[in-house]
């Protein structure tokens, strides 16, 4: 323990060191901007900050000269601007020298910082194709060049893989005035013209880098905890060891390449309790934004049917009625005739009552809808569904920041990943939960890579600037603070009803069999008005008709798609469309049973493609709704069916979460198909912890190389 704490003190003194301690008087002007060897897009935005006290300079006496030539100065307290005189431009490459007398001395003190200039990207060399579905990458790394400095320090390597038309030059949004270019052009940075390694200077700020990694580095050591890292393959767990401490660190102090893909191994240290996956009562029975008719957590409070995080208030929300004209109510109502008969042929209906959707016959559920829901739900004074009165409780408010779009590619808005706010249905018989979820999905508008930081590091922050729970005031007011902008009616005023939600997914088994999960979207009204949009059937994203695995004479059709994406199947990477072969393929519903998985004979990987049958397989299965919430991810013979967050969870406690989610353990989860695979293993709340540290800790570099199999995953 003696060497461990003693490496542990040397790379202390490394990072003060980084960080410089130093606090004698000044003997030159101090520049705040522009950075060092910063690159600036804007000149009309162009401004020098100088830091000159009067208590050491004659500012008088204080000089900026920009090429040789000097700026006009508005001076401050200590803080003094300067800026172009109108009509003046920057060069590519530009030298600014500072100077001011010293009043200790008399002498004239002078700081000097080189910085650089390029127009910015035009607009139609953006790839927005890459904004939703990014380019796979095969590999990219980070070379760090100068630790001093955090502009245009570092060097990002990508090599991209084939399945997209890729051109010489990329350029990437990071903010309004900063951009990245990747290039294979072989010139600059870049070694050779068309050799797929696309390159490109990036800023790289190390200090933040060094002071995240070297919070997980030694996160658990004060506590004489075994530290541990981990590594995924997509969702899969493929690794857990023990942390070198003492090499960690020593890495850490000097470091030359950093991993972006493969990801190197990482120790969770974000709170998923707190910033991923919330489901302490404190929060989600709290009175003042959340509501719950039966009191299901038992503090005699049924709370406020008004509050932030309620059901009616979401409704209320994505209704819009001040936009729309459509009342709350009649908007609930349907969303709720999704399980009603539907004899409209025209608008997804049916001779028989029962929905077509994508060509899939979805039975529909009236009886069950009526019997379960409607016929218990009060009424108010005029007949409607009394929203005051929503038999839906709220188990978790979820973070996926990891389903983040590569924003920067191309066109905005695009999103930083999904807040979702999972519902569970009451049994208004006898007031207890029952077996349905209600999971609402927001898209959290981002116009940069700045911008999907910024969220993340708002959820980091609500972890790590609150006391534990319960939940405070403050952590509440952080939350509502993060949660407001995303759900509040016509924040995003060019999607329907000027809504940010994405979806609504319902997993439910109470109004008829089998279990069942529909997918529902904002789209317009049969018959409405122009503008007018309700919540109605959609496919189920990534999941083909389940009898294509059933039906020995439809098989044949996944194994052909199976083989011929083989390459983006091993990836992660693809996207099941609505047909194949010329025949309706995406689901309109997900149905479940004891088992549920999907499988075909003869899956072949296409030459080259590194995966097994198997990991075809699984990959394909894994990634649908059918084999997520079934035997791919949930062990039939020892975990709870289909559900990951369980709304029958006895009243009084935290809602229950599948091991999925919190980690498999000793028990992974058997391959359920004939081909009988190896056994796998998840922690998904590890993998978002440790997905949202490294974003922080890496910045936009991990944004440019984001996961395709990420933005394109619906779970």
């Amino acid at each position: 323990m003696s060497n461990l704490r003693l490496a542990i003190a040397a790379i202390a003194t490394a990072l003060l060191s980084l960080a410089g301690t130093c606090n004698h008087a000044p003997t030159q002007p101090r520049i705040l901007s522009p950075e060092a060897n910063q690159l600036l897009r804007s000149v009309d935005r162009f401004q020098v900050e100088v830091e000159a006290s009067g208590e050491y300079f004659d500012i008088g006496s204080l000089l900026v000269e920009l090429n040789g030539k000097p700026l006009e100065i508005t001076p401050g307290n200590t803080v003094h601007f300067a800026k172009l005189q109108k009509g003046e431009v920057l060069q590519e490459w530009n030298q600014l020298v500072v100077s001011a007398v010293r009043l200790a001395d008399q002498e004239r003190g002078e700081s000097i910082r080189t910085f650089s200039w390029k127009e910015k990207p035009l607009p139609s060399s953006f790839q927005s194709d890459f904004v939703t579905r990014p380019p796979d990458v095969v590999s990219a790394e980070i070379e760090v060049l100068d630790t001093k400095i955090k502009r245009q320090n570092a060097l990002l390597r990508v090599r991209f893989g084939q399945n997209m038309d890729i051109p010489e030059k990329i350029p990437f949004r990071v903010d309004q005035d900063n951009f990245i270019e990747f290039e294979d052009s072989g010139q600059g940075d870049d070694r050779e013209k068309g050799d797929g390694l696309y390159t490109a200077r990036i800023d790289f700020d190390y200090n933040n880098y060094f002071s995240r990694k070297y919070r997980e580095i030694v996160g658990g050591f004060d506590q004489e905890e075994e530290i541990e890292s981990i590594s995924f393959s997509g969702r899969e767990l493929i690794g857990v060891k023990a942390v070198d401490i003492p090499s960690a660190l020593r890495d850490l102090v000097s470091p030359s390449i950093i991993s972006l893909v493969p990801m190197a191994a990482s120790t969770p240290v974000v709170d998923s309790e707190r910033a991923l996956m919330i489901r302490d009562l404190s929060v989600v029975a709290d009175p003042l934004r959340t509501f719950d008719p039966c009191d299901t957590d038992g503090d005699g409070l049924n709370g406020d049917p008004n509050g932030a995080w309620s059901f009616k208030t979401l409704m209320t929300g994505m209704a819009n009625t001040a936009a729309t004209g459509v009342s709350v109510e009649a908007f609930t109502m349907g969303w709720l005739k999704g399980w009603a008969t539907n004899f409209d042929v025209l608008n997804d209906g049916s001779p028989s009552g029962d929905w077509i959707i994508n060509g899939d016959v979805v039975p529909n559920r009236e009886v069950g809808l009526f019997n379960q829901i409607i016929s218990l739900w009060p009424l108010d004074a005029a007949g409607n569904l009394d929203l005051d009165q929503a038999p839906f409780r709220l188990l978790s408010i979820v973070n996926r920041v990891d389903l983040r779009d590569a924003v920067g590619y191309g066109s905005s808005p695009a999103s930083a990943g999904e807040l979702r706010f999972v519902f569970g249905l009451l049994d208004m018989n006898v007031c207890q939960p029952a077996r349905m979820t209600a999971i609402f999905e927001y898209a959290v508008t981002a116009n940069s890579c700045s911008d999907v930081l910024a969220h993340a590091q708002s959820w980091e922050d609500l972890d790590l600037a609150n006391a534990p729970f319960p939940a405070t005031p403050a952590y509440l007011v952080d939350l509502q603070n993060i949660t407001d902008p995303v759900t509040s009616p016509g924040v995003v005023p060019s999607r329907p009803n000027g809504s940010s939600i994405g979806q609504v997914r319902t997993s439910e088994v109470v109004m008829g069999t089998p279990w069942e999960m529909r997918e529902f979207t904002l789209q317009p009204i049969p018959g409405g008005f122009p503008g007018q949009h309700e919540l109605r059937m959609e496919t189920t994203k990534q999941t083909p008709d389940i009898d294509y695995t059933l039906d020995p004479a439809m098989q044949l059709s996944l194994t052909n798609y199976i083989n011929v994406n083989s390459p983006d199947i091993c990836n992660g990477t693809h996207v099941v469309p609505d047909t194949w072969l010329g025949a309706p393929f995406l689901s309109g519903r997900s149905d479940f049973f004891p088992g549920t998985h999907f499988f075909s004979p003869g899956i072949t990987p296409s030459v080259g493609v590194p995966c097994t049958p198997d990991d075809l397989r699984f990959n394909f299965s894994s990634n649908t709704c059918s084999g997520c919430h079934g035997a791919d991810t949930i062990d039939p013979a020892v975990d709870s069916p289909f559900y990951h967050v369980h709304p029958d969870t006895p009243p009084g406690i935290p809602v229950e979460l599948s091991r999925f989610l919190t980690g498999t353990g000793a028990s992974p989860i058997p391959d359920p198909s004939p081909i009988g695979g190896v056994p796998r293993d998840f922690a998904d709340l590890d993998r978002r912890a440790v997905d949202m540290q490294n974003l922080l800790a890496l910045g936009c570099s991990t944004v440019t190389v984001s996961s395709a199999a990420m933005s394109v995953s619906v779970h």
